[in-house]
């Protein structure tokens, strides 16, 4: 038999082969990457521009012909539809 107790154990080392490129060896990243933080200012930035968007009256138009087109085969198509549910 050995003198040694089996469960004791010799303190390894670990070296890190591939540090971070900040020169920091503990796995440490930043929460927030500098592409998040642009994103982040861009989205508000398209935020304050949609408020001052909706803060501005609309001003009614007169309808072109397409539109009025297709609301009229909307309506026959809805009549048309309800039609056939009743009678039929």
């Amino acid at each position: 038999m050995s003198d040694r107790d089996p469960d004791d154990r010799t303190e390894r080392t670990t070296e890190v082969v591939d540090p971070e490129p900040d020169g920091r060896e503990d796995g440490w990243e930043w929460e927030y990457t500098l592409e998040d933080i642009e994103e982040r200012a861009s989205e508000a930035e398209a935020a304050e521009a949609a408020k001052e968007r909706r803060s501005e009256p609309v001003e009614a138009g007169s309808p072109s012909l397409e539109g009025v087109v297709f609301v009229l085969l909307g309506v026959l198509l809805t009549v048309f539809v309800l039609w056939r549910l009743v009678a039929g």
